[in-house]
């Protein structure tokens, strides 16, 4: 798999932890610095025969014709690299924007009526902004009729509007568990194995109080978690049924509040490190020994833990979370209303996130499921070449497909409000670190938000 995908994601997130922006950035396209580079657009194709009639079908009735798609590096095109081999008369055009610049162009050639691509990706961090604007075909109804069965349940959240309506298509499955360090494991909690370790922690209380031991009985040099930022995203699995805000009011009295009173008291016992994510000193802790658990989504795995702890074979184990998974980042797929090729765009969609020939590509090209269900049973990603040497042989891809199914792993509907949102709850964590309890730093989230978003109502 590509490093630069790796450096994609630790770029997009240092800047949301630094700058306080894109807290959701995770799964994604990769390689985008030549496009980053240039403020150009460019093209490339991919294509096993050349076309360049604009047509729907052709007389004997193959699809045949060209889509374009705006990209921001090779992900889309390495991952869906044999799509051609079953429509080899579609031909598509990757034109390369630069990702700083992605999200502002849809919406002003949008605006001005301009030429959209077929097919636009729609990253997590701004995606709630995105598919609330009213540029979008409706996939689940006529006439893609998008099947909800074929996608994982916790996938529909995060494909919809606020109406409901679901206007793309994540193709990266980027559900999380636990990743633990074994042998502090074994020294807390007695037991290395992810069975075992599962039973101890059955929900958060337990995992907060064993925090709280494992700060004890190190003298303060062991961590259950590298931080405030790492807690929370190991939280953000709980509280999702309802969205931030409701009616144009903010609704975080239910869905902020619990999460940050976990991570006041985790503050208090001393259970995490002072470690800032995305910073030289996090990338530095996984090879310390001094943090028992990371909140791991797929692509963590491959893009951060092995990329800063290299030689660590057996070393890591994965477990599902008390109460279910969660999901952290990730890119979606959706069809511009303005789109001069609908069908030929639907297929490509279709083909790359609900086919098992998709999955199978993507999978292989990228070392990510897609959220297609309906090879979830098979052996794509629970064979035994799956078992990872660094996590001790474990199959981790087949503990992330059961912790994918599990009923518990649940998304937050999207609102347009959540980049911003994200933004200010990274700065009430900062305020966290230094003494401020969660009932303190509640009005104060508020107050930023509706500073930046003054027709919202606490």
């Amino acid at each position: 798999m590509n490093k630069n995908l790796n450096f994609r994601k630790v770029v997009s997130l240092t800047a949301a932890i630094a700058m306080t922006v894109t807290m959701l950035a995770g799964c994604g396209s990769n390689n985008e610095q030549a496009a980053q580079s240039s403020g150009q657009a460019q093209t490339t194709t991919s294509t096993a025969a050349e076309s360049t009639a604009a047509e729907s079908t052709s007389q004997t009735g193959a699809l045949k014709g060209e889509i374009t798609q705006w990209v921001w590096g090779d992900y889309e095109k390495k991952g869906a690299v044999d799509f051609t081999k079953t429509y080899p008369d579609i031909k598509v055009n990757y034109v390369m924007v630069p990702q700083n610049d992605y999200v502002k162009k849809l919406q002003t050639t949008a605006a001005s009526n301009g030429d959209m691509p077929d097919v636009a990706n729609l990253e997590m961090t701004a995606r709630g902004s995105l598919a609330n604007l009213d540029i979008w075909e409706k996939l689940d109804a006529a006439p893609y009729n998008l099947n909800k069965d074929d996608l994982v349940p916790f996938a529909i959240p995060i494909s919809q509007n606020k109406k409901g309506d679901i206007v793309c298509v994540q193709i990266d499955n980027c559900v999380g568990g636990y990743a633990y360090n074994r042998e502090l494991a074994k020294k807390y909690f007695g037991t290395d194995d992810p069975a075992e370790l599962e039973k101890v922690l059955t929900n958060w209380d337990v995992f907060v109080q064993k925090g709280k031991e494992i700060s004890e009985k190190s003298g303060g040099k062991n961590f259950l978690f590298a931080g405030s930022d790492d807690a929370y995203y190991a939280l953000i699995g709980l509280y999702t049924k309802e969205p931030w805000v409701q009616d144009k009011k903010l609704n975080l009295d239910t869905t902020v509040l619990p999460t940050m009173k976990y991570i006041e008291q985790m503050i208090k016992d001393k259970a995490l490190g002072k470690y800032v994510m995305w910073t030289p000193a996090w990338n530095s802790s996984f090879a310390s020994n001094t943090v028992v658990f990371y909140a791991a989504p797929t692509w963590f795995v491959p893009f951060v833990m092995k990329a800063n702890d290299k030689d660590a074979n057996g070393k890591y184990g994965l477990i599902t979370p008390p109460n279910g998974g969660y999901s952290w980042g990730g890119t979606a797929y959706g069809i511009p209303k303005e789109s001069k090729n609908k069908e030929l765009a639907w297929t490509y969609i279709k083909w790359f996130t609900m086919s098992r020939e998709g999955s199978e590509g993507f999978f292989r090209t990228q070392g990510t499921p897609t959220l297609y269900s309906k090879v979830y049973d098979t052996d794509l990603y629970t064979n035994d070449a799956n078992k990872d040497p660094y996590f001790g042989g474990q199959n981790i891809m087949q503990k992330y497909m059961e912790i994918a199914k599990n009923p518990n792993t649940q998304t937050r509907p999207m609102t347009e409000y959540d980049a911003g949102i994200y933004d200010s709850i990274v700065v009430v964590l900062r305020a966290m670190d230094t003494g401020l309890s969660a009932d303190q730093a509640l009005p104060k989230l508020k107050a930023d938000i509706i500073k930046k978003f003054p027709e919202l109502q606490q």
